[in-house]
């Protein structure tokens, strides 16, 4: 037999319908009882499908909800107006809209959401290398294309800047997230923003 024949990875080919199906009806379960109340043979029910199908996709659970709450799959776009300060809006306006998306505004299931991750080290690894990370980055390359264009103050610390936006989101997100869904949130930290590292306009 001839050796040039190409080999094929057994089992079945995978249905973008079965993967769209358990990971809608992860999303679900997630939003209803929380990380830790997350059951596989709930999900296997909820989806229509086998266990041994989930598992042929995700080795984990921690895999399959990260990738449920679309935390793998993400892709952060770095606004580029030629405004550094609009563009920093814009990446907060992205954040928003992250936390609409995932949540529905509803501020249990933000609880439910990070509760479960604190008790998860994988889980918190996959979220901050694939959600957070991704987004230090995006701030700091505008932060840095400002103070180049001299739109942002040379002294602002990008760093600095960075943990006290996602520190003030987090805890919004925990304590305060009627103030994220108004979008008083957004407006205060933009007032902040400008108002601290713009440059005094003349």
């Amino acid at each position: 037999m001839s050796s040039d024949i190409p080999s094929r990875r057994p089992g079945r080919p995978r249905s973008e319908q079965a993967d769209e199906a358990i990971l809608r009806a992860a999303r679900e379960l997630m939003l209803e009882y929380g990380v830790q109340s997350f059951s596989m043979d709930t999900l296997a029910q909820r989806a229509n499908v086998s266990k041994p199908t989930i598992y042929r996709r995700w080795g984990t659970k921690d895999e399959l909800l990260t990738d449920a709450f679309g935390y793998a799959s993400e892709q952060t776009v770095v606004p580029d107006t030629g405004d550094a300060l609009l563009d920093l809006r814009q990446l907060l306006e992205q954040m928003l809209a992250s936390f609409n998306s995932r949540f529905e505004g509803k501020s249990y299931s933000a609880h439910k959401m990070i509760a479960g991750m604190l008790d998860s080290p994988q889980f918190i690894a996959q979220y901050e290398q694939n959600f957070i990370q991704p987004r230090r980055k995006a701030y700091q390359a505008i932060i840095l294309r400002g103070k180049r264009s001299g739109q942002i103050r040379e002294d602002a610390n990008e760093e600095t800047l960075v943990d006290l936006v996602s520190g003030s989101y987090l805890y919004c997100l925990l304590f305060k997230p009627s103030e994220l869904a108004s979008g008083q949130w957004l407006e205060q930290v933009w007032r902040l923003l400008e108002d601290g590292i713009g440059r005094l306009r003349t």
